[in-house]
């Protein structure tokens, strides 16, 4: 992170804004708005930036991962397009399922389980009675 950078982010972005960037990312950035998706993540392109940070996503929640970008984003967010979605919209499938977030590590983690019996039981110790 340049400090002539930072010192021109901290400008145009204002005090509080520049704060807050510092805080949930540690770096301070300044762009265009592109577009907001349907979770309320927002898109922004700065094409000062040097390639590979002239386009971000600054996330509704700050649980940062990147399993919260939809399909559509992920495309322009990662160069697969030029435009995004909210320019030229993505050819819409017959089937499409509504996007949901990975949950691997979470109460909502897909959990599989087995119909079949195990090969081996498990040793249960058991204690006789004492004679007296």
């Amino acid at each position: 992170m340049s400090l002539l950078r930072t010192i021109k982010n901290a400008i145009r972005i204002g005090p509080k804004e520049f704060v807050t960037q510092l805080w949930h990312i540690g770096d301070t950035k300044y762009g265009v708005l592109v577009g907001v998706d349907q979770f309320g993540n927002k898109y922004y392109e700065n094409k000062d930036e040097i390639f590979g940070r002239d386009r971000w996503v600054d996330y509704a929640k700050h649980y940062y991962d990147a399993s919260q970008v939809p399909a559509e984003w992920h495309r322009w967010i990662h160069r697969i397009t030029d435009n995004p979605p909210t320019v030229e919209p993505p050819p819409s499938p017959k089937f499409k399922l509504p996007h949901t977030d990975n949950f691997t590590g979470t109460r909502k983690a897909y959990k599989p389980y087995s119909t079949t019996a195990p090969k081996i039981s498990a040793w249960k110790p058991s204690v006789d009675s004492r004679v007296q």
